[in-house]
């Protein structure tokens, strides 16, 4: 699967009219998200496999499902990064339920009129954890497991482009599995912010946060001092070499940058 997608800082003295622009836009109120992401590399040894060792993922992860993305690339031997996103319902989610955010991933796929489909997941928002702590995972109510290649190199598209896979994980301890993998958590982060589905794109309007060197707390700081927002606006493509589906997708996107 290919992800196409566009991003910008939004200086935090107009998160505020950009929300108002964005809900009247996509139609629809602002979903709020707030997910974890902790951020594992292998550690396997090189001597593990015949095949040298490469950084990234593109060689073996092209045209296959996204179960088998991961097991081909790690069956070849190359290095890469992967995200376990755990998304939580947090204290007042289960006071409130009505309240429960919706996540709008939309991907575009070729159907029998060529126009595409649309494959919708819901999740709920979750609460800040510490992959260094002990966590109840019984309490999650969606982990998924990210893979996100770097992006495509001389891409002429005036989009960014690059290969993906998210892998739902139903059962079981999330970080006893990329432990069993041979991958160990380097970092983890916060995104926090809401979400929109306009079309075939889904858009977030979101701060990075992260925990404060030496603080001895679970207090969350901007990544960025300035308080700036990122905004992306990204369309899935189910097979990205089919041409027509990739240019849909940089149309779709091209269109939303100049109503913005």
């Amino acid at each position: 699967m290919h992800e196409l997608s566009l991003l910008t800082s939004i200086p935090s003295t107009r998160h505020t009219q950009l929300l108002h622009i964005l809900t009247g836009i996509a139609a629809m109120q602002p979903q709020p998200f707030n997910e974890k992401h902790t951020v594992f590399k292998p550690t396997r040894p090189a001597a593990s496999s015949r095949v040298p060792l490469q950084v990234g993922g593109s060689q073996a992860v092209r045209g296959g499902r996204d179960m088998k993305v991961l097991g081909g690339v790690q069956g070849q031997g190359e290095l890469f990064y992967l995200h376990l996103v755990g998304d939580l319902t947090s204290a007042e989610s289960q006071e409130k339920p009505s309240e429960v955010a919706m996540n709008g991933d939309i991907v575009m796929s070729e159907v029998e009129d060529g126009l595409g489909d649309r494959e919708m997941r819901n999740s709920t928002s979750m609460d800040p954890i510490s992959s260094n702590e002990h966590v109840d995972h019984s309490t999650a109510a969606t982990w998924i497991l990210q893979f996100r290649d770097i992006p495509e190199a001389g891409n002429r598209r005036p989009v960014t482009s690059r290969l993906m896979a998210d892998i739902p994980i139903t059962s079981g301890d999330p970080f006893a599995l990329m432990k069993a993998m041979e991958y160990t958590p380097v970092s983890t982060h916060t995104l926090r912010g809401h979400r929109w589905t306009h079309g075939f794109i889904s858009l977030l309007l979101f701060q990075p946060l992260v925990q404060p060197s030496g603080s001895k707390d679970q207090d969350l700081a901007p990544l960025d001092p300035s308080g700036a927002y990122l905004l992306t606006a990204s369309v899935k493509v189910q097979d990205g070499n089919k041409p027509e589906q990739m240019s849909r997708g940089v149309a779709e996107l091209m269109n939303l940058k100049k109503m913005l």
